[in-house]
């Protein structure tokens, strides 16, 4: 993208997308069953998919797609079709529970599902996660040595913010490399009043669609 001051400079832009149904989203999780997941709910994912790749091609831009194992195993053909665009393929798990709620073993199991079935379908390797509703955080550390012994290279899965649902406002706000050896990259934030500030992730977008409700948030 150029930049805005007319110069030869040029900025990088990051651009993920979780590739999750309407009925996988944590505000549902009370009321919808596992069980009716594209049955009683039918599957939206693929075809909206479809029109944002349609889109990003457009416009000559690259993303990479966090893609959940279950729409994997719905859709067989999604993965193929982000990677045929010259986007990158990441996990975003397999079940969509939260990996602060599953006990080691079964994260492990959940992760590893996951990757393997994406790079059976898409013939890459798979390197990059994101835990569903950014749920690793001073609970499940643990997570991270899981993720590196998966042979993940790097996660996007904390987000340095105070949230009743998840939330590590004390860790770090950029790209960092943990201790057990694989890179996090959380989610953006803004400091505002040495708070951070929610920026990043589809719900946050919506929300900020008039600079009162930018600053509303922050208090």
């Amino acid at each position: 993208m150029k930049a805005s001051n007319n110069t030869n400079l040029t900025q990088a832009n990051a651009l993920t997308i979780d590739v999750e149904d309407y009925f996988h989203v944590e505000a549902f999780s009370s009321v919808v069953k596992r069980t009716d997941w594209g049955n009683k709910y039918p599957l939206r994912v693929e075809k909206n998919t479809h029109h944002i790749l349609n889109i990003l091609e457009q416009h000559n831009v690259k993303a990479t797609f966090f893609v959940l194992g279950w729409v994997a195993e719905a859709c067989p053909t999604l993965s193929r079709a982000i990677v045929a665009g010259g986007h990158e393929l990441a996990s975003h798990g397999f079940s969509h529970q939260h990996a602060n709620k599953q006990t080691q073993e079964t994260f492990k199991q959940d992760i590893i599902r996951s990757k393997h079935l994406l790079e059976d379908q898409s013939g890459v390797r798979i390197n990059g996660y994101r835990a569903p509703s950014f749920s690793i955080g001073q609970k499940n550390t643990w997570a991270f040595e899981t993720l590196y012994q998966a042979g993940f290279i790097y996660t996007s899965s904390t987000y340095p913010v105070k949230h009743d649902i998840y939330g590590t406002p004390e860790w770090p706000r950029f790209k960092h490399l943990r201790q057990e050896g694989i890179v996090e990259i959380p989610i953006p934030t803004l400091e505002v009043f040495n708070r951070n500030v929610p920026i990043g992730g589809g719900g946050y977008f919506r929300l900020y669609l008039t600079p009162q409700s930018l600053l509303y948030s922050a208090f």
